[in-house]
């Protein structure tokens, strides 16, 4: 922390996409120095420069010499770990963007390095802190939708500018892979999986996964492939359903009208299961990423009320989107 401004100093490895909206938030918050940007792209400087950052090519090099109090790493999935391990191994605290890591091998050592370290270290599993979700989580918490039954997620279209260096499914799958079992609050029994290759050059694009939890089901379906961006989740219970939008956070509730019903015989059971009571359930729209890296910030400063995703739930989800892989590759 900078003991001329009380500011929390900070820097972002990557200045991609999802490299320019951290360094646009850091920006943003008044209790965040934002102090530099490695990239191995040179003309990146202008963007270091419009956000008054130092410049690096080198990760390493902007580490030793700036020595930030936390990093966000913003890099393809296969630097996940070696960047990690650089930054947690100096005792800097670390926002990691998901997946983890490529194996459940390489997240262990690096929660374990978090560990041995002392640092937070927290992974970009993004939708955990979409205010959508934060108000399904009370919705089921309230016991609004009965028993849960199914979870439904489509998260399609949007092929990146440049060809991801992993799948679909661990690039973009594993975001409903983790958020169904954080809102189901356990991991499934069983998972099957199919994938299919269209336009990307060595991987699977397209994907749907269905995960077992015994008493209830979650299924997903993801690709690169659709022509329209579209990212909702629908759940089913004995008592309602509700269905979201992740992108408008637009939520809409459909509670069972079902009072007394077994003492009305079955057609009138059907009748009212049928005439539901529906509203529209308010959710005040906020950035996702804007609330996350102010969580990841508070926490730093040692706020433990602030929510963040846990390095262990976030191995977990990729442990879940590797073998729904393998089982696509595997037919």
């Amino acid at each position: 922390m900078s003991k001329s401004t009380n500011k929390t100093r900070v820097a972002v490895i990557g200045a991609g996409n999802m490299g320019k909206n951290h360094l646009r938030n850091y920006f943003l918050l008044p209790e965040v120095e934002l102090v530099g940007l490695a990239d191995i792209d040179p003309s990146a400087e202008a963007l270091a420069s419009e956000y008054g950052a130092q410049f690096f090519t080198s990760y390493t090099a902007m580490l030793d010499s700036l020595k930030p109090d936390a990093v966000s790493i913003v890099v393809p999935t296969p630097l996940h770990a070696e960047v990690a391990t650089e930054v947690m191994s100096r005792g800097i605290h670390c926002m990691l963007e998901k997946p983890i890591a490529s194996s459940v091998a390489e997240a262990n050592e690096l929660i374990k390095l978090a560990d041995d370290n002392k640092v937070i270290f927290t992974v970009g599993h993004i939708e955990h802190y979409n205010p959508l979700v934060v108000e399904l989580k009370s919705i089921i918490k309230a016991g609004t939708l009965g028993d849960i039954t199914s979870i439904v997620c489509k998260r399609v279209g949007g092929f990146p500018e440049v060809e991801p260096k992993s799948d679909v499914i661990i690039d973009l799958a594993v975001h409903d892979i983790g958020l169904i079992s954080f809102l189901l609050e356990k991991q499934p029994q069983k998972i099957y999986s199919h994938g299919s290759r269209t336009h990307h050059s060595n991987a699977i694009d397209s994907a749907e996964i269905l995960m077992d939890y015994g008493d209830a089901s979650g299924f997903i379906q993801s690709n690169w492939l659709t022509p329209v961006k579209i990212r909702t989740i629908a759940i089913t219970g004995s008592g309602g359903y509700v269905e979201g939008n992740y992108i408008t956070q637009e939520l809409e509730l459909y509670e069972h009208n079902m009072d007394d019903y077994k003492n009305e015989g079955f057609s009138k059971f059907v009748k009212k299961m049928g005439d539901a009571k529906k509203r529209v359930v308010k959710v005040d729209f906020k950035e996702p990423l804007a609330i996350e890296l102010k969580s990841f910030i508070a926490k730093i400063n040692g706020d433990e009320t602030r929510y963040l995703v846990d390095a262990a739930s976030a191995r977990d989800a990729l442990d879940l989107a590797l073998r729904s892989l393998n089982n696509s590759q595997a037919g």
